[in-house]
């Protein structure tokens, strides 16, 4: 899954690969410890500027449940009812990295997964939100996450779908249609695009916003 994100880069830097004008000025917003539950910097191409922030999770009005954070991608594919409304609303989550724990309840290792070349992430997202409506809830985001491979399994099953700069262009770009949006799941990036470590347990309390969240613990 994917259950925080740090998002520590300014939006500048977020869109050299886009090269989007950047006309809007947002609240500056959490960056070292990100969870669901709060807005994160997302890009988009639904009009009122590229960048918003929104409500990481989505829950419509009849959903009995909390917010769901991340969409499977199996379920996406298939165009379940759930999540099929939201298919030509595509955003991306700018990223510097995730955070994955392991361990049993009470003692869990946060790790943190970024990509070997030190480049920002872009996540694939999925929202309830059009400009003009009112950010929560009922008009969230979810990121699309898959199965994990490779070594990348032994921290969680599953991992956010983390795109090529190109594909996220394509993602998000509104003449792009729902058949070819999917298509660009299956070109994710490789599990041997990323490296991980283990972080302080102090980030596990999301109130936790220092630099060091994501330095290696061996590196004190």
């Amino acid at each position: 899954m994917c259950g925080r994100i740090r998002q520590a880069r300014t939006i500048v830097d977020y869109n050299e690969n886009f090269k989007w004008p950047l006309t809007s000025i947002l609240d500056e917003g959490l960056r070292y410890n990100v969870p669901p539950g709060t807005r994160p910097l997302v890009m988009h191409d639904l009009g009122a500027g590229h960048y918003s922030r929104l409500f990481w999770g989505y829950k419509p009005f009849w959903y009995k449940r909390g917010p769901a954070c991340n969409a499977r991608l199996d379920t996406v594919l298939k165009r379940s009812s759930f999540w099929a409304p939201l298919l030509s609303r595509r955003v991306i989550v700018p990223a510097d990295g995730w955070y994955e724990w392991t361990g049993e309840k009470g003692d869990r290792q946060p790790w943190y997964i970024s990509p070997r070349d030190g480049c920002p992430i872009y996540m694939a997202a999925i929202t309830a939100w059009l400009p003009g409506k009112e950010i929560g809830a009922e008009t969230g985001f979810a990121i699309i996450t898959d199965d994990a491979a490779g070594g990348m399994v032994d921290l969680h099953d599953r991992r956010p779908v983390t795109l090529t700069p190109d594909d996220a262009r394509a993602w998000v770009n509104s003449e792009t249609t729902v058949d070819e949006a999917l298509a660009l799941l299956s070109t994710a990036r490789p599990e041997s695009a990323f490296r991980w470590w283990r972080v302080t347990k102090e980030m596990g309390n999301s109130r936790y916003q220092q630099p060091d969240a994501s330095q290696p613990l061996n590196s004190a």
